[in-house]
């Protein structure tokens, strides 16, 4: 199962996500859950760099966990935060859309999404 944390704030603000896990749905390679979330995470990675020139926000770890990690770096303007926050919201509506499909179509087993605040 994909399991994804969506961080927030006291104030409901988007800090981040990780997500960890294989959907096992079909073997790796051919899974078209996990080329879902991975598209939606590269979506975002790269939407974060090419709009806010971020560098080393994110975390890929290619061993059996599939751990990935997406922040929100300490020190960002108004500006970029406005930014981030449009950029992370339309991600996870993304997940949120492929994980009701998921559920729908396929079964409760292979994709969690829970959000936590920090």
């Amino acid at each position: 199962m994909i399991s994804i944390v969506i961080w927030k704030d006291q104030k409901g603000s988007i800090l981040g996500f990780s997500s960890e896990g294989h959907a096992g749905y079909e073997e790796e390679g051919k899974d078209i859950i996990c080329s879902s979330i991975s598209t939606l995470f590269t979506t975002c990675v790269n939407a974060l760099e090419e709009q806010l020139s971020w560098k080393n926000f994110y975390m890929v770890t290619g061993n059996e966990s599939n751990f990935c990690e997406v922040w929100t770096p300490e020190s960002i303007t108004d500006k970029e935060r406005e930014t981030a926050q449009v950029i992370f919201r339309t991600i996870i509506r993304g997940i949120l859309d492929v994980e009701e499909s998921v559920r729908e179509n396929y079964g409760s087993g292979y994709l969690r999404v829970t959000t936590k605040t920090k």
